[in-house]
């Protein structure tokens, strides 16, 4: 049990690193857009607003969204894991003292 649960924190903390990475890629990609686009004019005249065109809609576009979404269902798949694992140890540890537990604890 402790393998899988540790197998399951790896994943985690790999996903964890690889969001961050591409969050730090975004960042950095859209900061060097920013200043490509910003050209050095004179203070004296008004800049120019250039048109925004379109961003292309490919799934790299969303690699946070998708890092997000396969962390998000690892860890419900964990919890549904660990759930089903507390309550087989909670069963086998209650069935040999159901008999005194009944005695000393109903009404």
């Amino acid at each position: 049990m402790s393998r899988v649960i540790t197998a399951s924190l790896l994943a985690l903390g790999w996903v964890v690193l690889l969001a961050a990475r591409a969050a730090g890629d975004e960042l950095e990609a859209a900061a060097g857009a920013m200043s490509a686009s910003m050209p050095a004019a004179p203070a004296t005249e008004a800049p120019e607003k250039p048109e925004a065109a379109a961003p292309e809609l490919t799934l790299a576009n969303y690699k946070m969204e998708v890092l997000m979404i396969a962390a998000a269902a690892g860890l419900v798949a964990n919890y549904f894991y660990g759930s089903r694992k507390n309550a087989e140890l909670a069963s086998v540890w209650e069935r040999p003292i159901a008999d005194v537990l009944q005695a000393n604890f109903s009404t």
